[in-house]
């Protein structure tokens, strides 16, 4: 497993994490700031799978040369 794939896991299980926790707040207000900081992990580990792809792509096409 690359380290980006692993950094990738590691902001998900946070977004996971904190969805749950947004759920649990009786202030709406701060549900919702907590629900958009795992959104921003969500896209966080989206970035680091299209590093990893980029990367892997990369050396498939060196490989193929």
């Amino acid at each position: 497993m690359s380290c980006e794939t692993e950094t990738a896991r590691r902001y998900r299980n946070r977004a996971v994490q904190l969805r749950s926790m947004a759920t649990s707040y009786q202030n709406q207000e701060t549900g919702k700031a907590v629900a958009r900081v795992a959104e921003e992990y969500e896209l966080m580990a989206q970035v680091f799978d299209g590093i990893d792809e980029a990367g892997l792509a990369a050396i498939r096409a060196r490989n193929s040369n």
